[in-house]
């Protein structure tokens, strides 16, 4: 089968459009890491940059263009193996394998956190109440849910099938190091706790890491700047420790930029941020749930710390 003509991509990060244009013509770009039945993966030889192409039901990322070509998309899969080069063979024209696809009417998708914040409420102990009830009754129970309900709510008592889950007192005693280092205002090891940690392409520790991590930024938290100082420690340290997939995801968090659904948990928590949440439940089977811990454990962190400041002031007057 040869391809006639060119297929639409319809969306596109910003950050990967402007990268695709600093690529050279006619040579490879990259080549296929994964095949899913809606994503396909690709990276660089060098391993130093990761992109994808994805159905449009899929929830927009860093690096990730979409199409609403679901048929072709489809068959496309069937024909792809792992190594598989890409090329960019025209400004805004992609090849894979006998199959083109053109990205330049795409609507271009910012994966920004920052300075988003700005407009929006600070952090208060209402929408961390709405955020922990939803978990509470909504979220996925596998993951890191057990550890984070045990840590959140000490009263609970903690099931005696949960307290044998190898992952229990893993990720227990990882909150409890976040915790610690929190207080001492040294972040420099609790990311070890969480990293790789859990099953699947994106384990559940690096999943709550990207909503704790993206919240500290989304609010230009003093931790965000005092995290910026240890990512490339960080990152290399990481890499050894998961997937390829969850590698990039943190990386690109580290870097200011996550998916959509996380982005507008973040911008709507003023209003009924409810079919915000949804959304970001709907990643993976605990990935949503686990990145909205994150988000929750970061929320607490910040009205913590509010309270501190200002009763720091009051002190001082």
């Amino acid at each position: 089968m040869v391809t006639t003509s060119a297929y639409q991509i319809n969306q596109i990060d910003g950050c990967l459009l402007e990268w695709l244009h600093h690529q050279p013509l006619g040579e490879p770009i990259g080549v296929v890491h994964s095949v899913f039945d809606k994503v396909v993966n690709f990276i660089m030889d060098d391993g130093t940059y990761f992109f994808s192409l994805a159905k449009n039901e899929v929830i927009q990322s860093p690096g990730m263009m979409k199409t609403c070509e679901n048929d072709i998309f489809s068959k496309m899969c069937t024909t792809l193996k792992s190594t598989k080069p890409i090329y960019l063979i025209d400004n805004n024209l992609l090849q894979i394998n006998d199959w083109q696809w053109d990205f330049s009417n795409a609507v271009v998708w910012n994966s920004g956190i920052k300075p988003r914040f700005q407009a929006k409420q600070e952090p208060s102990a209402v929408h961390l109440s709405q955020l922990n009830d939803f978990i509470l009754h909504n979220g996925a129970t596998e993951g890191i849910f057990p550890a984070w309900k045990s840590f959140t709510y000490p009263d609970w008592e903690v099931p005696a099938a949960i307290q044998k889950n190898i992952y229990f007192p893993l990720f227990k005693k990882g909150l409890e190091r976040l915790n610690q280092e929190i207080k001492a205002n040294k972040l420099d090891t609790f990311y070890l706790k969480f990293a790789g940690l859990g099953i699947g392409l994106t384990p559940s520790g690096d999943d709550f890491l990207t909503g704790l991590l993206a919240t500290w930024q989304y609010f230009d938290a003093p931790l965000s700047k005092k995290i910026a100082s240890y990512n490339t420690e960080w990152l290399q340290k990481v890499k050894r420790r998961t997937t390829t997939i969850s590698y990039f995801m943190l990386k690109q968090c580290l870097d200011g930029q996550v998916n959509e659904a996380l982005l507008d948990v973040l911008d709507n928590m003023d209003g009924n941020a409810i079919p915000y949440f949804q959304r970001v439940l709907a990643i993976g089977s605990t990935s949503g749930t686990d990145m909205l811990t994150g988000v929750s454990v970061a929320y607490q962190q910040l009205i913590d710390y509010k309270e501190e400041k200002q009763h720091g002031i009051e002190n001082i007057d």
